[in-house]
């Protein structure tokens, strides 16, 4: 709750002082590096609130992102019978969200820019209940080509805030592994348990924002 906060009160002061970044441009050049968070409408960045490391130019800049978090997820069902009776069981998972990019931007103008990057997004469940007979610690990753439009401000004072207005993938690749943990492992369900959904596409948001400092 305080990060969030935190990052809300940031995000309303940078985007108070817009007046300050009149000549973002030339305010990026005169940077070696910036250091900032990134969060938004985007199922990683939300859970993972992760870090950003920069080098600034006038019409490029480049970075790595990185963050880590967690998700604890609750789920119940029934067994038993109309004879028997029935029984509620609860099964809790902690998930754990990372994200690893590189990044890009290009800029058209002062602060309209293209961002762009390639993404490894990776879930980890170490209590994935695949059966009521096997339980998995699983791991999905998937790597991804980003691009988007948004705008990004650098002040005089040396901070900056950027916002992806959207940001679409286009997915390169993605992988699951499931290691047993307890109960019984028949012949086909560990290859059922690594067999990833096509259902799954290309993680997209909005209004993303990154803030930061440069120096």
């Amino acid at each position: 709750m305080i990060r969030k906060l935190s990052i809300l009160c940031l995000s309303i002061l940078f985007c108070g002082s817009v007046a300050w970044a009149a000549d973002s441009a030339g305010n990026r050049k005169d940077q070696t590096v910036r250091l900032g968070m990134k969060t938004g409408i985007h199922l990683f960045y939300l859970i993972s609130a992760p870090f950003v490391l920069e080098i600034p130019g006038e019409d490029f800049t480049f970075g790595l992102v990185y963050g880590s978090g967690d998700l604890q997820a609750t789920t119940s069902s029934t067994t038993g019978s109309s004879s028997s009776g029935y029984a509620t069981q609860t099964h809790t998972d902690v998930l754990t969200f990372t994200t690893t990019e590189l990044t890009g931007r290009y800029y058209i103008g002062n602060s309209f820019n293209i961002p762009f990057g390639v993404a490894m997004y990776n879930l980890h469940d170490d209590n994935w209940e695949y059966s009521s007979t096997a339980t998995y610690e699983l791991d999905y990753s998937i790597t991804q080509f980003n691009v988007g439009i948004g705008n990004e401000w650098t002040y005089d004072w040396g901070g900056y805030l950027g916002i992806d207005w959207f940001q679409g993938g286009s997915k390169l690749s993605e992988k699951a592994s499931a290691t047993l943990v307890s109960g019984t492992e028949s012949s086909t369900s560990k290859a059922k348990a690594e067999t990833t959904s096509t259902e799954v596409q290309a993680f997209a948001g909005v209004f993303i924002f990154t803030f930061g400092f440069g120096f």
